[in-house]
C-alpha cells in the first residue's frame, strides 16, 4: 500500500512539474479591428451563450447584459451600440490555456473574419473556457462576420 500511495504521489508530482514548464504566449485581448482597451465584462457562460455565434450590434441584442471597461477593469459601463459592435464565440481548451484573436475586415467581400487561435499545453484534465468577447468598431448592417477557431 505505501509503494501505491508512493508511486501516486510521484506521478502527480511529475505531471505538476510539466505544467509549471508550459509556457504560453501573453493572453491579449486581440488585434486587427478589436478595440484593444476594451474590457468586456465576463458574466457566467451559459448554455445559449456556448450554442451561437454572436453579433450584438444593439442594446436589444445584448440579452446578456454585457458591458464594456475602457479603465482596466476598474468601472464597467453599457456599450454604446451606435459606435460599437460586440462579438462573441465559445472556446475552450484543456490545462492552461490562452486565446488569440484577431478581427480583419475585407471591404471587397463585405465581411469581418473573427479568428480566435486556442494556445494549450500541460497535461491535466481541467478545462478552461472563454466566450472571447471582443469589442470592434460599429459593423456595418450589409457586412457578414465569420467565425474560426484554431
Amino acid at each position: 500500500m505505501r509503494i501505491l500511495i508512493i508511486s501516486f504521489m510521484l506521478v502527480f508530482f511529475i505531471s505538476c512539474n510539466k505544467e509549471r514548464n508550459c509556457e504560453l504566449p501573453t493572453q491579449i485581448i486581440g488585434t486587427g479591428e478589436i478595440i484593444p482597451n476594451a474590457l468586456v465584462s465576463q458574466p457566467l457562460i451559459t448554455w445559449d451563450m456556448k450554442n451561437q455565434e454572436h453579433i450584438i450590434k444593439s442594446g436589444s441584442q445584448n440579452v446578456f447584459n454585457l458591458k464594456v471597461s475602457f479603465d482596466n477593469g476598474k468601472t464597467y459601463d453599457t456599450i454604446d451600440f451606435n459606435q460599437y459592435t460586440l462579438l462573441g464565440k465559445y472556446a475552450r481548451g484543456s490545462c492552461k490555456v490562452t486565446f488569440e484573436r484577431d478581427v480583419t475586415k475585407e471591404d471587397t467581400q463585405k465581411k469581418y473574419f473573427y479568428k480566435i487561435k486556442i494556445h494549450q499545453c500541460g497535461t491535466c484534465k481541467t478545462n478552461r473556457e472563454s466566450m472571447n468577447w471582443v469589442l470592434v468598431p460599429k459593423i456595418p448592417d450589409d457586412y457578414n462576420v465569420s467565425f474560426t477557431i484554431e
